[in-house]
């Protein structure tokens, strides 16, 4: 029976070793090392007097159905949680010293309505009329991948960039968006400018046979919300793959050094000075910390995944009494603008995003510090966040009670960014990991930091695996292996 060892116990590691256990039908032995003390990676739910705290991401997108697929093979098709919806603005964003309503029909920067664009008061009449000229300019020819910031400043314009684009990329990626690339993130957008010669028209046309409907639960048709989450928090996500594991395959605590090859095995040698065998190894680890494990078997492999930069983040969680907001929190929430000169990013209405996230009598809201523009923010200590965090909420939403519950969450280095050029750099990467037989690198790094990028790579991965191991078995050079495509419907769709 042959081995995998995983290291890295996130959401990338844990789907990894459930869909490897589910492919080789239990013929593989798969071990799971984690340095931290607790499995979930950035992904952390915490119940606490009443409150529902998420430390890292809230939900995943509904419209990417690996995570939904993944949820209702372990049970917890009835947990999911599709987010609220209402009559007013979704989100606003802090301009000039008000919040102001982002214009309805904004998909992600581009507006698929005109009217509501037109009545904004977010956006200034020159940098409308901007806007309208979208249309009429011609598409780039250039298959150099593009910054973010200078595909939306040649699109749309600077002030679209400024209060739209950048501080809703911000929040995604925790990204500068003059050095985000559009190619790793959005190569939609790149694909609308080529075939529609327009993004305006790309978007509006696109949005059009989007009118679907997801069954969430059995016996239910319900139009299809962008983001759902689960009623216990996000971790149970984590937790109920960890319970679908073999406890003696699941190391906490337990850091991997080094990986070295030796007798067509991978040796891992752990912290203590102990060694364990493998004949396949996967890193779901961040780009640098598999850089430094691997600096002993492929220094130059080291050397490009230390390429991958990354940032620290933060969250901040303060619930109120509601008798003690005066602003009506419609919505879920609003952005911010580097160019506003605040501390924070944005700041989500969790109890009004979710339901079941604070008692009837109060209200939690989540607030987002740090990423490229603003690292030295997150990397303070717990209270000087909180006190942070109270301080911004008192200049925009007029908040001057004292919370009754207090959390923050540090990130340190744990946002990959994709730079321009990003997607070179990891298919040199890939080229480098491929001259080792039963080597697989994934995770957050490389194809998208979504919980759904990392289930589905996940899946991939166990895939390739289970494959290897078939040929290596039966000693032969053709791609027959024993999972089939009505088996893993999911991946080959």
């Amino acid at each position: 029976m042959s081995r995998t060892a995983i290291i890295g116990g996130g959401i990338s590691g844990l789907s990894t070793a459930f869909y490897l256990k589910e492919y080789s039908r239990g013929d593989m032995e798969c071990m799971v090392f984690e340095s931290s003390s607790r499995w979930g990676g950035k992904i952390a739910s915490a119940q606490e007097s009443g409150f529902l705290i998420e430390g890292g991401p809230d939900s995943f997108l509904a419209q990417k159905q690996a995570t939904l697929d993944l949820c209702r093979s372990l049970g917890l098709q009835s947990h999911i949680l599709p987010s609220n919806t209402g009559t007013g603005p979704s989100t606003y964003v802090w301009s000039g010293g008000k919040l102001k309503a982002m214009p309805e029909g904004m998909m992600l920067m581009a507006p698929t309505m005109f009217l509501p664009m037109l009545r904004s008061n977010l956006i200034s009449w020159a940098g409308k009329l901007r806007m309208a000229m979208e249309v009429i300019i011609p598409p780039s020819h250039s298959n150099a991948d593009e910054s973010l910031g200078s595909f939306v400043r040649r699109r749309l314009g600077q002030e679209v960039l400024d209060k739209i684009a950048g501080p809703l990329m911000a929040g995604i990626y925790s990204a500068d968006p003059e050095r985000l690339s559009l190619r790793s993130t959005f190569p939609m957008f790149v694909e609308m400018e080529r075939s529609h010669g327009s993004l305006v028209l790309g978007m509006m046309r696109r949005k059009k046979p989007q009118h679907k409907t997801t069954k969430l639960q059995p016996g239910t048709a319900k139009p299809q919300p962008m983001f759902v989450s689960l009623a216990g928090g996000v971790q149970e996500l984590t937790d109920a793959l960890a319970r679908q594991l073999e406890p003696k395959d699941l190391k906490l605590q337990c850091r991997v050094n080094s990986v070295s090859f030796e007798n067509g095995q991978y040796i891992l040698e752990l912290l203590d000075g102990s060694t364990i065998t493998a004949d396949h190894v996967v890193f779901t680890t961040p780009a640098f910390v598999t850089a430094d494990i691997l600096d002993e078997l492929d220094p130059v492999l080291a050397a490009k995944l230390r390429g991958i930069r990354y940032v620290s983040t933060a969250t901040v969680s303060l619930g109120f009494k509601r008798s003690d907001i005066k602003c009506p929190l419609n919505g879920f929430g609003f952005i911010v603008p580097s160019t506003e000169g605040r501390r924070i990013n944005a700041c989500s209405w969790s109890s009004r995003k979710f339901d079941n996230r604070a008692p009837e009598d109060s209200v939690l809201l989540r607030v987002f510090v740090g990423g490229a523009l603003g690292e030295q923010f997150a990397e303070q200590d717990e209270q000087a966040l909180i006190e942070l965090a109270r301080e911004e909420l008192r200049t925009i939403l007029g908040i001057t009670a004292k919370p009754v519950l207090a959390k923050a969450y540090r990130w340190r280095k744990a946002s990959p960014q994709y730079e321009v050029g990003h997607h070179d750099r990891v298919a040199e990467i890939e080229r480098l990991a491929a001259t080792h037989p039963g080597l697989y690198l994934t995770g957050s790094s490389f194809h998208g930091a979504g919980i759904p990028d990392c289930v589905l790579r996940g899946m991939d991965t166990a895939i390739k695996i289970v494959k290897a191991d078939a040929r290596a078995n039966c000693n032969c050079n053709d791609t027959t292996a024993p999972v089939t495509a009505e088996e893993t419907p999911n991946v080959i769709a």
